[in-house]
């Protein structure tokens, strides 16, 4: 683990001293400071989107005058393998409703704003056709049930001094503001889009959209290019489980803890082109009680340990545009990685590894396309590899739901954005799964399909 917050001092020094050489007079660098610490910016300020419908005849820009955004969307995630347990292909689908509301806007409640999202996802993955369940290859599926309507989050958010200070609360999940980033769902693999995969996947505590826990964060900003973030989280032991499949069960049957983490980042604008960037650290403690891997073999082997009290989870990720070919915030190409530590004691996922790479507008007579290029790796604990081995000598069915000892595995996948229309994308898909479930009795799997989406 030292080398590990070595490696982390180290990172973040060298962005520090990357912000700190570019020159204090640079327009954008001081243009952005104006814009994040006025007292007078609106205390929402929504993400600029295209849509497939324009302005809804005057509805939208009415409504977005009185502090009103809604958001309409659908996506569609096709994928088809080669190879693996079994071949076939499925489709996972979502449509999505959001509605921010900006209360000072709406009715003058200086810095307050209200946040609800409701989703309906249907279909399969192809994953567990070809037998994975490390890394699903179509993110959309699987948690927010088979159900009508999804509610993923609803939750008040309130600025305070100018920016620097901002305190959310309510329904909502870990992901939404620690380990996440708006460029990870370029990609389809579940392995980053929305948080890295052994986040959410090593901690039911790491809460990830589409669904939620009660819980709160507050946000400094000390300065506009640095922050850190808190908060206190429960952890709902049916949060992945049928049992609140619709979203709404907004008891605390199986409340089993408190989820805290706690996250550094650092935002600059390099250069004269203001290249963004994007380093974050990250550390999060379950609190709830866990079970050794070893409960799972026989009780006459003598391996059953009392249950101990305490889950960590380390993180570090960072995204750079390194070459600009716009006026936009992805308009470059932007370099990604991460690293994500669990407690392999408690966690089927040990650590994961990414880098990849994506870059718009490099086509200029099609600004809007991109390419991403992905590489993941998963390490499973070495806990649970010595419990499976057991199993395997004793021909008992092996823990984790696996059908052979789990090491490692690795995902490459690649991509291209087809911008079709104002709001409307299509993404043909090609991955290749190293290692299908971390196991070497799977034959890899060659998965091509496509990632559409619409904005109305």
């Amino acid at each position: 683990m030292k080398r590990f917050l070595a490696l982390a001092l180290l990172i973040w020094a060298a962005a520090t001293f990357t912000a700190s050489a570019q020159s204090p007079g640079n327009p954008a660098s001081l243009e952005l400071f104006a814009q994040a610490f006025d007292p007078t910016s609106p205390a929402f300020q929504p993400p600029a989107s295209e849509h497939l419908l324009g302005d809804w005849g005057g509805v939208r820009t009415m409504l977005n005058n009185n502090g009103i955004y809604l958001q309409f969307g659908a996506i569609a995630e096709v994928a088809g393998n080669t190879g693996g347990a079994q071949q076939g292909a499925t489709s996972a689908n979502q449509i999505a409703f959001s509605a921010d509301i900006d209360w000072q806007r709406l009715a003058g409640l200086t810095g307050f704003s209200t946040h609800v999202i409701f989703v309906n996802r249907s279909g399969a993955n192809d994953s567990h056709l070809f037998g994975d369940n490390v890394s699903p290859v179509q993110e959309i599926y699987g948690a927010g049930g088979d159900v009508a309507v999804h509610l993923v989050s609803a939750y008040a958010e309130e600025t305070m001094f100018s920016g620097r200070l901002d305190i959310a609360g309510g329904w909502m999940n870990v992901e939404n503001d620690f380990a996440s980033s708006p460029l990870y769902c370029d990609f389809m693999n579940n392995d980053l889009c929305g948080d890295p995969k052994a986040l959410p996947g090593g901690d039911i505590g790491h809460s990830a959209y589409p669904d939620a826990v009660w819980g709160g964060r507050i946000r400094v900003r000390p300065t506009v290019p640095t922050y850190v973030v808190t908060g206190v989280y429960e952890v709902n032991q049916d949060l992945y489980s049928q049992a609140d499949s619709s979203g709404f069960e907004f008891g605390v049957p199986r409340d089993s803890g408190v989820y805290v983490p706690v996250q550094a980042g650092f935002e600059p604008n390099i250069g004269r082109d203001a290249m963004p960037g994007h380093y974050v650290i990250g550390f999060g403690y379950d609190s709830s009680n866990f079970k050794s891997f070893a409960d799972a073999l026989p009780a006459s082997l003598g391996q059953f340990t009392p249950p101990h009290t305490g889950n960590t989870q380390f993180w570090m990720l960072l995204d750079q545009m390194v070459l600009r070919n716009g006026p936009g915030g992805q308009n470059g190409l932007i370099l990604l990685g991460g690293f994500v530590h669990n407690d392999g004691d408690n966690s089927s996922y040990g650590e994961q590894y990414y880098a990849g790479l994506l870059d718009y507008g490099f086509w200029h007579a099609r600004p809007e396309d991109g390419v991403g290029l992905l590489f993941t790796y998963f390490s499973m604990s070495g806990a649970l590899g010595k419990v499976q081995a057991e199993e395997a000598a004793l021909g008992l069915p092996f823990s984790n739901a696996a059908t052979g000892i789990q090491t490692h595995e690795m995902i490459l996948e690649v991509n291209y954005n087809i911008h079709v229309y104002r709001g409307l994308d299509f993404r043909p898909e090609f991955q290749y799964v190293f290692r299908p479930n971390a196991q070497s009795n799977i034959p890899n799997a060659a998965v091509f399909g496509f990632k559409a989406s619409a904005q109305f």
